[in-house]
């Protein structure tokens, strides 16, 4: 197994649990019970740490279902709620739902039973294609008889909003731990029959998703990412490095790119230029400019006539790009999946802030430097990073 364990240094959790216990009055299967406030007025009243079973049987949960299905960055922030899962149930049967292009972080996950991969591309395409509609059903039907097929009986849905509200309900599970109203989207907390309201004001995304298992009574604060297996991957990027004449740990990573719908979060292209060549002459260290799909110009740009910064080659999965970022000695990026991936392999990040909350949104733990400008990216300067990574190197 492949995994990182780091503590958390800026939300600090309250010393006891945060859920509260279901009311003295009894209730009939399937009527939502609040564990917490769902008013969010208050300290949440403290539930007794217990087992938990399926309410329509009384017989003690033994298979359970976690639902994240995007984006990668989410998913690798659900890791920890994983690992927590399987330390507490070693003996469960645990499936994990996700889309298809974060299916790479769970498929032949050691802590895993079953993969239920939703092919969100695959249907939105055939959506629109009247001609394939029929196949669209069947494909949905069984994908649906899939994941109802190992009887879960709690679903603990990490997503929080209709569509993994969805996969909770379809499941057939009999308890279905969501958040509460107010921290859920798009009437999630509808479907749930546990609601949950997570610790603190502003909690960090990864105590906020393991803030669901505390129904189940697990309320361990220790964070754990533990990865499929890396060895195929490893060897395509240490042949990189080699033929780049790099070794691992030597090189900083910038990820000049974000997801589509993230172009708040960007920095402009010709700062990281002027950031990749500074890092060169200044700080003496070669540059790797990572890049995902419709990114390569991007990061042809940023190394363009820079002796000292390669482009990484094409990553053929989330796996290899996660062997790459572990070969870094700094990573540098916006708010994004791959920012999440080094902060769970334990490599320092400097993370560029704008409109996201870093409370909430930042990398992982210690050994970070989060520059936050809430007026816009533009605000951050060369120097400023070009600081923070240097601050990082010594």
């Amino acid at each position: 197994m492949h995994g990182c364990r780091r503590k958390r240094a800026v939300v600090v959790l309250w010393d006891r649990p945060v859920f509260a216990g279901v009311g003295a009055r009894r209730r009939a299967p399937g009527t939502p019970a609040l564990w917490g406030s769902d008013w969010g007025r208050g300290r949440p009243r403290v539930a007794p740490a217990r087992g938990f079973s399926d309410l329509s049987s009384g017989v003690p949960a033994d298979r359970f279902l976690l639902i994240r299905l995007s984006a990668v960055g989410d998913v690798v922030n659900t890791l920890p709620t994983l690992s927590l899962l399987r330390r507490a149930r070693p003996d469960a049967t645990i499936g994990f739902a996700v889309e298809d292009r974060a299916r790479d972080l769970l498929d032949g996950h050691p802590l895993v039973d079953r993969v239920h991969v939703f092919p969100r591309r695959r249907w939105r395409e055939m959506r629109h294609e009247p001609g394939r509609w029929g196949q669209l059903r069947s494909e949905f039907l069984e994908y649906v008889g899939g994941i109802r097929a190992p009887r879960y009986q709690v679903a603990i849905d990490v997503q929080g909003n209709v569509k993994g509200g969805v996969h909770a309900y379809f499941s057939g599970a009999p308890t279905r731990i969501g958040f509460a109203r107010g921290y859920d989207r798009e009437l999630n907390h509808w479907l749930s029959t546990e609601r949950v309201v997570p610790p603190g004001d502003r909690p960090h995304r990864v105590d906020k998703f393991a803030s669901l298992l505390g129904p189940l009574g697990i309320q361990d604060t220790t964070r754990e990412w533990v990865f499929p297996p890396t060895e195929a991957a490893e060897g395509v990027i240490a042949n990189f490095l080699a033929s780049s004449g790099l070794a691992g740990g030597e090189a900083v990573l910038i990820h000049p790119g974000t997801s589509g719908r993230g172009t708040a979060k960007r920095w402009p292209p010709e700062r990281f230029a002027q950031l990749a060549r500074r890092i060169g002459d200044e700080l003496g260290r070669a540059i790797v400019v990572t890049w995902g799909p419709g990114e390569e110009e991007l990061a042809r740009s940023v190394v363009a006539g820079n002796e000292r910064a390669v482009v990484a080659p094409q990553t053929g999965s989330l796996l290899e790009l996660l062997s790459l970022v572990r070969s870094a000695a700094v990573f540098v990026s916006a708010d994004t999946g791959p920012m999440h991936l080094a902060a769970a392999s334990g490599v320092s990040c400097v993370a560029l802030f704008g409109p996201k909350d870093p409370a909430v949104y930042a990398p992982y733990g210690e050994g970070h430097v989060v520059l936050y400008r809430p007026d816009g990216m533009d605000q951050i300067s060369v120097d400023e990073a070009l600081g923070a990574v240097g601050s990082l190197l010594e």
